[in-house]
């Protein structure tokens, strides 16, 4: 399992969520998160193939819109998630891939500065989801 890496989450409904992998958490300085990744939906459908034109969709919840989903590597590392192909994180926004975790600033897992309050909406939020919350989060489409 690779950055970059498309794989597929089989849903409740027989959907599948075709979706990349934007971040592991194993990249992380002293291993900090290395239970974590955070990924992008492609796209929900019957169809368990990679879509052409990589967008990712958008989902809402009390925060507002984000595109990225932080949870645990388990499902991936069982092969419930299974990888389907090798890509490259395209959108350039994710390339260097900051978050906020607790007020601070990450740059692909190492630890940046302390953000100011007004600061916090500017960065995604690393709120780690479980798995039911994930489905929650897919059944928007």
């Amino acid at each position: 399992m690779r950055v970059g890496d498309y794989f597929s989450i089989p849903m409740g409904d027989g959907r599948f969520a075709i979706s990349q992998i934007i971040w592991l958490g194993t990249e992380s300085q002293e291993q900090k998160f290395k239970k974590i990744f955070a990924f992008a939906v492609l796209s929900v459908s019957t169809n368990e193939g990679v879509p052409e034109n990589v967008e990712y969709l958008i989902f809402k919840d009390h925060r507002g819109s984000f595109s990225v989903i932080f949870t645990v590597v388990d499902k991936l590392k069982t092969g419930d998630w299974h990888i389907l192909q090798h890509g490259i994180v395209s959108d350039a926004a994710l390339k260097d891939f900051e978050f906020n975790m607790a007020g601070t600033l990450y740059r692909r897992g190492s630890p940046v500065r302390v953000l100011a309050i007004e600061e916090y909406q500017d960065y995604i939020l690393m709120g780690v989801s479980g798995f039911a919350l994930v489905e929650n989060f897919l059944q928007q489409y």
